[in-house]
C-alpha cells in the first residue's frame, strides 16, 4: 500500500551555495565524490522536499539534517534516515527515490507498506536452547505478526570463539511499530528472558538482531539497519536464503542467494548443521 508520494523541482541556476551547511549532512558531504557542486545541492535539497511531502507534513516539524540521500556505486540514489518519521497515512517500510538533472533537478520519494519484509536474527547458546528460541518466537507474536520462521541451525561462536555453539534462525515479522519503537521490545524481550549484556560478542540466552526493515536504511545512536555486518554472518545470510531468497540488500542491491554464495566461497568457518523447522 501506498502511503506517501512526493515530488518537487529546483532550478539549479538559483541554488545559493551557502545552503550546503543547512540541507547536507555529514554523510552527504562524505558521499559525494570531488567537489560539492550546485547540482549536488539542488539534487539533495529536491528529494528531501519530495520526501516531507510524501510525509504529508512538509518541513514542518522537519530537519534536513534528519535524513541522508546517498548514492550506491551505481549511481543510484537510496534515503538513509537518522530520524524515522511516519507518514501521516502510516507506517512505511519501503522507500523508493529518484532524482534526475537537466538545469533542474527533478526529484521523486514513494513511500510503502508491504506485509512483512522485517526480519528479525534469533540466537541462543544458554540454557535450554530450542526452548529459548520457541519462548522468544512467542514473545515476537504478542507485538507482531509472525509471517514465516526459517529452520534452525548450529553455528560456530562468531567473533569471541571460546563458548558454546549457537542455535539460529530468523523471523520475518509484519509490524506497525516504527523501527526504534521495535527495537525498545525486542531489548524488552531480551531482558525479561534473562539477558545480561557483559561483553561482545559474548554468550548470551537470547539475541534479537532487526536485520532488515523492509528496504529502509537507518542509522542513529541506537539503530543500524540493515545490520551492519549482515553479510559476513552465516548464522543470518542462510536463514535469509531460505525464507527470502530474492530479498534485496537495500544498499549492495544484491540478492540473499547472491550474498550467501560470495559468502560461501570466502575462506571462512562456517560450520553449521540444519536442526529443525518452525510452524507458526
Amino acid at each position: 500500500m501506498i502511503v506517501g508520494l512526493g515530488n518537487d523541482i529546483v532550478d539549479i541556476s538559483r541554488v545559493d551555495e551557502r545552503l550546503e551547511k543547512r540541507i547536507l549532512t555529514e554523510e552527504e558531504r562524505e558521499n559525494k565524490d570531488g567537489k560539492i557542486t550546485k547540482e549536488y545541492i539542488a539534487g539533495r535539497f529536491a528529494l528531501k522536499e519530495s520526501y516531507f511531502k510524501a510525509l504529508y507534513t512538509g518541513i514542518s516539524g522537519n530537519s534536513f539534517q534528519n535524513i541522508s540521500f546517498l548514492n550506491r556505486r551505481d549511481g543510484s540514489v537510496f534515503l538513509m534516515l537518522h530520524k524515522y518519521k511516519p507518514s501521516k497515512n502510516g507506517i512505511y517500510n519501503f522507500v523508493y527515490a529518484s532524482l534526475s538533472h537537466d538545469s533542474f533537478a527533478y526529484a521523486t520519494v514513494l513511500l510503502e507498506k508491504i506485509e512483512g519484509k522485517v526480519f528479525i536474527g534469533i540466537g541462543t547458546n544458554l540454557g535450554k536452547r530450542e526452548e529459548n528460541i520457541q519462548k522468544a518466537l512467542e514473545k515476537l507474536t504478542e507485538i507482531s505478526k509472525i509471517v514465516s520462521v526459517s529452520n534452525v541451525i548450529e553455528t560456530e561462536p562468531y567473533g569471541k570463539t571460546d563458548q558454546p555453539t549457537f542455535l539460529n534462525c530468523v523471523v520475518e515479522i509484519d509490524t506497525n511499530l516504527t523501527p526504534n519503537a521495535l527495537l525498545e521490545e525486542l531489548l524488552r524481550i531480551e531482558k525479561e528472558m534473562g539477558r545480561i549484556r557483559i561483553e561482545k560478542w559474548g554468550p548470551r540466552v537470547i539475541d534479537l538482531d532487526i536485520l532488515f526493515y523492509g528496504n529502509l536504511v537507518l542509522k542513529n545512536e541506537n539503530l543500524t539497519v540493515p545490520h551492519y555486518d549482515f553479510e559476513n554472518r552465516i548464522f543470518f545470510v542462510k536463514p535469509m536464503l531460505e525464507i527470502a531468497p530474492d530479498f534485496v540488500h537495500p544498499i549492495s542491491l544484491k540478492t540473499m542467494r547472491e550474498i550467501f554464495d560470495e559468502l560461501k566461497s570466502k575462506s571462512l568457518n562456517n560450520s553449521m548443521h540444519q536442526l529443525n523447522s518452525w510452524e507458526f
